[in-house]
């Protein structure tokens, strides 16, 4: 076998191997561990899993439940138009997808099964991104889940927001 031939195979067996693996990385289960506590509206439980581990690590206020925002977002989502809601799933698929995040960040593990720690380096690294839809993604994901807990009557308190006036109605 010539110089030629061995390299060609080489990278062919590489290749090979390379789509062998990334189809398992592709395809690692999500954590589910984040369960919803009533009906879903617009997304399904896996979907609802990752936006639970997002709302953890997205709202850090002291009393932020991330099942109850990622039902918030849930209900919100449920008004809008369903091709927003597909989006919306991919762009959650594409955070928790093993195989993007082997080859944009080096992770080789879906975002739900990585420590608190390496799920803020993964946000951070989406925050910075060159690409403008990992950028977009999180500006979307920051939003989304600082809207849905500080819109909540409770959480006003932890921002020092008394509520809107009462204003009473003459009789």
């Amino acid at each position: 076998m010539n110089r030629r031939t061995f390299i060609r195979r080489g990278l062919w067996g590489g290749l090979l191997l390379a789509v062998g693996s990334s189809i398992g990385l592709a395809s690692w289960p999500t954590d589910r561990s984040r369960k919803p506590r009533r009906g879903l509206r617009a997304i399904d439980e896996r979907h609802f899993a990752i936006l639970a581990a997002v709302a953890a690590r997205m709202v850090g206020a002291p009393k932020a439940d991330p099942i109850e925002i990622a039902h918030r977002i849930d209900a919100q989502l449920a008004l809008g138009a369903p091709e927003a809601r597909a989006d919306f799933g991919k762009l959650l698929l594409l955070l928790e997808n093993a195989l993007a995040g082997l080859v944009l960040d080096g992770r080789a593990r879906p975002f739900t099964h990585l420590s608190p720690a390496a799920q803020d380096d993964v946000l951070a690294h989406w925050q910075r991104s060159s690409l403008l839809i990992r950028r977009s993604g999180y500006g979307v994901l920051r939003k989304l889940t600082q809207a849905a807990h500080y819109a909540a009557p409770e959480a006003w308190a932890d921002v020092g927001y008394p509520g809107p006036p009462q204003i009473g109605i003459p009789s």
